[in-house]
């Protein structure tokens, strides 16, 4: 596969007296890949994706897309002159236009009829292109955002925060419903989000934002299980940072900023009770329960040690009261 869109230490400050928006900031997607840009607010994640739609100009570097530059210090691609679409956060639909007239607005729609008739079969919108915007729910409105996209065929679908206005129960079905859309369509799609679900579900390759540097860039599995700081492993849900003599076992580990400590991630379900055989050479840890809260499926105690608090992840099964004395060892299969 070849690089569709290519960054090149893009650089974005806005306030001189201020460290940058994006800083220095390289990466590449695939075509076909679905890229994922992670961060907490603040990051640079949506600064980045305006620069590459076209809506701000970087200071320094350059953007290509499709082998053209996009952006450079010397040169700009207007946004309406780019191969891409960008769904926006709030979907921005015109609230006087009906369905049909949203998505037929888009650059060469019209020219795409049979086009938008499979997009709206695909969406499952079709009996919604005579309602307005205020007629139809939040799911329903990303979805005709998404076809106004997509109708205009670009090489790259940009995407701000797709999941942010919807509930849990919701977002899920509409990552399945993203996720096959883009399969049937051959999307090319790079969407931000402050979500880490959004990426580990639905991401090729990851990019973690922090400070508007790209401190990470790799598989969501990777990013999760190999972190490359505190920042990103406590990005990607709960964790527990010990130091690395603590579990030399772990397969990773990173070198801490703050302390100067070599640190090792580990999640809260790579925990175990050990048995009789097997674990003798496994650094063990016990402590007193804390604290013990159902979380559906799995119950998360809350273990103190000597040194430290662990947070672990058992079965609703496993038998567990506070005050209880625990001993728990790293489970490096897990």
């Amino acid at each position: 596969m070849n690089n569709l869109l290519e960054l090149s230490e893009v650089t974005k400050r806005y306030d001189a007296g201020l460290p940058p928006a994006v800083d220095r900031v390289s990466f590449s997607c695939l075509e076909g890949q679905i890229l994922a840009v992670i961060g907490s607010s603040g990051s640079g994640k949506t600064t980045l994706l305006r620069i590459i739609a076209g809506l701000e100009m970087p200071d320094l570097g350059r953007v290509t897309l499709n082998g053209e530059t996009m952006n450079s210090q010397n040169e700009c691609v207007p946004p309406e002159s780019r191969d891409c679409s960008l769904v926006f956060q709030d979907y921005a639909l015109f609230p006087n236009m009906t369905v049909q007239q949203n998505v037929a607005y888009g650059k060469a729609s019209k020219n795409n009829s049979e086009l938008i008739d499979r997009l709206f079969d695909l969406t499952k919108i079709g009996d919604l292109k005579n309602r307005y915007p205020h007629q139809i729910s939040g799911g329903e409105q990303q979805r005709v955002a998404l076809v106004r996209a997509l109708a205009t065929q670009p090489s790259l679908l940009l995407l701000d925060e797709p999941l942010s206005h919807l509930d849990p129960e919701l977002r899920n079905n509409v990552r399945c419903e993203l996720l096959n859309i883009f399969r049937v369509t051959n999307t090319t799609a790079l969407f931000v989000s402050h979500d880490t679900e959004d990426a580990l579900t639905m991401a090729n390759q990851v990019v973690v934002m922090q400070n508007g540097k790209a401190v990470q860039i790799g598989s969501p599995m990777d990013v999760y299980s190999n972190p490359s700081n505190s920042y990103a492993a406590m990005l990607f849900g709960k964790t527990n940072l010990l130091p690395r003599e603590l579990i030399p076992s772990a397969p990773y580990s990173f070198l801490d900023e703050d302390s100067g400590k070599e640190l090792v991630s580990i999640r809260p379900h790579q925990w175990m009770v050990p048995t009789s055989t097997g674990n003798e050479n496994m650094p063990s840890f016990t402590g007193t329960i804390r604290s013990v809260n159902p979380k559906g499926a799995h119950q998360e105690i809350v273990m103190e040690t000597e040194t430290t608090l662990l947070t672990i992840h058992f079965p609703r099964v496993f038998s567990a009261a506070i005050g209880d004395t625990l001993t728990v060892v790293f489970n490096k299969d897990s």
